[in-house]
């Protein structure tokens, strides 16, 4: 018997199969289709975010999807502790919790291929959904859930969980909590000036391959340097930069927040 060939479909027609499969499934748990975006609201003004994303014409790749997730918090991602009126939905890329679906349940992959059957990618991307992305949604479903669990979900929030002690203060400003939001807000700072004043007195290391070279602005010298790797290994430089400091003694003051007095070196 001769078997059936499937007449081919373009890259976009994958991701619509693939797509549709996910939101035959999630419709139901109120998520909202939006092109290439599903987005639900949770806690009345939580955003939650699943995002397929075709290829990346940047960089030449057009047979590769990505699945993109996030979270968004407003008053962390607007940093204020009264937000702005609702948008209809928010991209991915507009979240404060992000991570990619790959990356975060560690499968192996890089990416899912679009030339494979786009039925079977479909049902694998909805099982992992399922399984491993809808516990995170539901345990950050609220202010509350992400005050006491989002450190447990680390592997989702890679890119941006250096970041919680500022986003916890957002989230008790907007409550109405500001001896908790100013405490929080403190705390971060002077993690972040002590980080800062240990790169500007001790450096920081960088890697680097043989031959490979690296030009930077040097705070020690107020100069242009350039490092060059005699072999591979580590190099140290001296390039910290306050400018994340400096605006958070901005937005300090526009939250009506005392920072702590703790000279820069």
């Amino acid at each position: 018997m001769f078997g059936f060939k499937k007449e081919n479909i373009s890259s976009s027609q994958t991701v619509d199969i693939i797509e549709n499969t996910v939101y035959e499934r999630f419709l139901a748990l109120g998520f909202k289709k939006y092109g290439r975006t599903l987005h639900r609201f949770t806690d009345t003004d939580i955003s939650q975010v699943i995002n397929f994303q075709n290829g990346c014409p940047q960089k030449g790749i057009s047979d590769t999807l990505w699945v993109n997730l996030g979270i968004r918090i407003p008053e962390c991602a607007e940093r204020k502790f009264v937000t702005e009126t609702l948008k209809k939905y928010y991209h991915e890329y507009e979240c404060n919790i992000r991570t990619r679906l790959d990356s975060f349940i560690g499968d192996g992959n890089v990416g899912y291929s679009l030339k494979k059957p786009p039925e079977k990618t479909g049902e694998y991307i909805l099982k992992r959904l399922t399984e491993d992305v809808l516990p995170v949604f539901e345990a950050l479903g609220s202010r509350d859930g992400i005050l006491s669990s989002r450190r447990r979900f680390s592997a989702f929030d890679e890119m941006y969980n250096h970041l919680i002690l500022l986003d916890e203060s957002m989230i008790y400003g907007r409550r109405g909590d500001t001896l908790k939001a100013a405490e929080l807000f403190n705390e971060y700072y002077t993690a972040c000036l002590r980080e800062y004043n240990d790169a500007l007195k001790y450096g920081r290391k960088v890697y680097l391959h043989k031959g490979e070279r690296i030009v930077y602005h040097c705070t020690k010298t107020n100069k242009t340097e350039t490092v060059t790797a005699p072999e591979s290994g580590y190099v140290t430089i001296y390039n910290a930069d306050n400018r994340h400091l400096e605006y958070l003694l901005g937005l300090a003051e526009q939250l009506n927040i005392s920072v702590n007095d703790s000279p820069l070196l």
